[in-house]
């Protein structure tokens, strides 16, 4: 398979409810309690043609996102155990695009 060079991926997040899902339970390993917290989203991958659904996982205590357009900040990224790399959507506004000026 060859893969060509191509432009910068672009991926926009796309939130339309500030509704929470949250999940709890008692861990069976640990015995501890835990709570999870997701928000809903469509995120646009590059020119897909369609955006698709995904949960967004907020960390304990964060507000939930505001309807809108979002990307992802860069500590969306790291190396995790064993070196691999993961992405844990962290998102920041997409900034509003320039207004044109008209030419008159």
């Amino acid at each position: 398979m060859s893969i060509q060079k191509t432009t910068p991926l672009k991926v926009v997040f796309e939130i339309h409810s500030n509704h929470v899902h949250e999940r709890k339970g008692k861990s069976l390993r640990t015995g501890n309690d835990y709570a999870i917290r997701t928000q809903e989203a469509w995120v646009q991958i590059g020119d897909a043609p369609y955006p698709q659904k995904t949960k967004i996982q907020l960390e304990d205590g964060q507000m939930p996102y505001q309807p809108g357009n979002y990307e992802l900040h860069e500590r969306s990224f790291n190396i995790g155990k064993y070196e691999s790399f993961e992405c844990q959507p962290v998102l920041v506004p997409l900034a509003a695009p320039a207004l044109q000026q008209k030419v008159g």
